[in-house]
């Protein structure tokens, strides 16, 4: 994975706000699947970004701690900015790198990883990321997992990617972009069908995964480290 750039980290929100719909759906969700964890739980965000997670975690949870988990520095900066704004960087610690990289050996109660998977395209390097999640979680730990997911070879993908096109485009992609966005969709990022990422999971230690939340292309599930 690419960590982004100063560039795309600044405009990241700003592009996807026409979907936050989409977004706050997912977040809801999230909410949700975690909300049976302790009141001082502690939460490990892998591919935290600009801190959307963490900041609608907190605000529901105030005992609880997090880890922000981020390779892209520019990124990681912004998700300081905005949970400092909301008086919630004591409560936090933030580690610029992967997941691997983590010093220590604390354990977690749960663990987000947010549209973060699908960077890796093949399926060996998904199955030992979310090994490394599981092996920093308890017994009984929660994920929240959210990637781009369709079955390619499906009778209605076809139409599912011409709606998600078109979210694109509302977000201001150029018309011109959508065939090769089309073309890149399991070349660039994994487009790996539902029931191999919930296979994924599965090996890595978890329990069998459930789906929670779909929309269009991203599909986010929970499961516990048994």
């Amino acid at each position: 994975m690419v960590p982004f750039g100063e560039e795309h980290a600044a405009g990241y929100d700003a592009q996807f706000a026409k979907m936050s719909a989409v977004r706050d759906g997912l977040q809801l969700c999230a909410r949700l699947a975690l909300s049976s964890l302790p009141e001082t739980a502690s939460l490990l965000c892998v591919g935290a970004g600009t801190g959307t997670e963490v900041l609608t975690l907190a605000a529901a949870n105030p005992g609880w701690r997090f880890c922000l988990v981020e390779p892209a520095p520019a990124m990681l900066k912004i998700a300081r900015q905005r949970l400092e704004a909301e008086g919630l960087t004591g409560r936090c610690t933030f580690h610029e790198g992967y997941l691997e990289t983590l010093a220590g050996d604390e354990i977690f109660d749960g663990a987000t990883a947010l549209l973060v998977s699908h960077f890796l395209t093949d399926a060996a390097g998904r199955r030992d990321f979310f090994s490394a999640i599981a092996g920093r979680l308890a017994s009984g730990g929660i994920l929240v997992n959210a990637d781009l997911s369709a079955d390619r070879d499906g009778p209605g993908f076809a139409a599912l990617m011409d709606i998600w096109l078109a979210a694109m485009q509302l977000c201001d992609m150029p018309a011109d972009k959508a065939a090769a966005y089309r073309e890149a969709f399991g070349r660039d990022f994994a487009a790996h069908p539902p029931h191999e990422v919930e296979a994924m999971i599965q090996y890595a230690g978890f329990g069998q995964p459930q789906q929670i939340f779909q929309g269009m292309l991203i599909r986010a599930w929970t499961a516990r480290k048994p």
